[in-house]
């Protein structure tokens, strides 16, 4: 049998708004101001080893569904473009795209013709989502750029909200590349002191969120995409621009976790 396809008007049919703020269609701006996730350190290596438990645990509870990398890219670039004109921070960008491939995960929707309007709607939500998440300064739903051909009001998109954070349980604390950026660094510049630590930070947030259109946050543990992300960004020539596998080993095989896990 064929894989169920469902209409996203379907489900919003099904969704009550009870459960969101009425007052969503306004600015907020919150006084806990939400900062990066660059937190761990070299010296954190109990904590990280549990990052990665609690990681490979979701890992393989996913289940395995796709959805067209046209629209998939589409709803990418959006997020993308929205998160640079609302200064919002990279991991905000970063977990929206990753609600939006969980939700597809989880729901697969079989898009019409007339419903392509599915993937940009997503899209406001995910990053709506994410952006209560992460950002102090929160913008109304009404805020958010439409276009003629997608023009959705802020009850729509709540109930989109809704519908995602029903899909994903309200587990809405994802583990990302971010978590570990500065663990990986400490590591890398025991070794390398050519490049600052603020622009491989930089340099490998950018690289992340250019690496969404490539791959799905379902697809790799980010613990690895990390790792890699973290080198690449730490080299100062473009020679070193390829990594392999073993090459990846050598460099973080002294650490405990990494040798039980870089089979997964």
């Amino acid at each position: 049998m064929g894989e169920p396809k469902d209409s996203l008007a379907l489900f919003l049919c099904h969704e009550s708004e009870s459960s969101l703020n009425e007052d969503d269609d306004e600015t907020i701006e919150r006084s806990d101001k939400q900062e990066p996730h660059f937190t761990t350190t070299i010296d954190d290596e109990d904590y990280v080893a549990d990052l990665v438990l609690k990681e490979n645990l979701r890992f393989e509870t996913l289940p395995s569904k796709t959805t067209s990398s046209s629209d998939r890219l589409i709803a990418i670039d959006w997020i993308l473009t929205t998160r640079t004109r609302f200064g919002f921070q990279h991991q905000t960008a970063y977990i929206a795209i990753s609600y939006f491939d969980l939700f597809l995960h989880k729901r697969f929707i079989g898009l019409q013709k007339d419903e392509t309007w599915a993937m940009r709607l997503l899209s406001v939500a995910c990053l709506s989502l994410a952006a209560k998440m992460e950002e102090r300064i929160v913008p109304g739903l009404s805020q958010y750029p439409q276009d003629h051909d997608f023009v959705f009001k802020p009850d729509v998109i709540r109930k989109t909200e809704l519908l995602i954070l029903s899909t994903l349980d309200w587990k809405m604390n994802l583990i990302t590349p971010f978590h570990y950026f500065n663990y990986f660094l400490a590591k890398i510049s025991q070794d390398n002191h050519s490049v600052s630590k603020d622009l491989v930070l930089l340099r490998s947030s950018d690289s992340l969120l250019a690496l969404t259109k490539e791959i799905s946050f379902t697809e790799y543990r980010q613990f690895v995409v990390a790792a890699v992300t973290t080198l690449l960004a730490s080299s100062s020539t473009s020679s070193d621009i390829r990594l392999t596998r073993e090459e990846i080993a050598n460099k973080f095989g002294s650490i405990s976790w990494w040798t039980s896990n870089e089979n997964v």
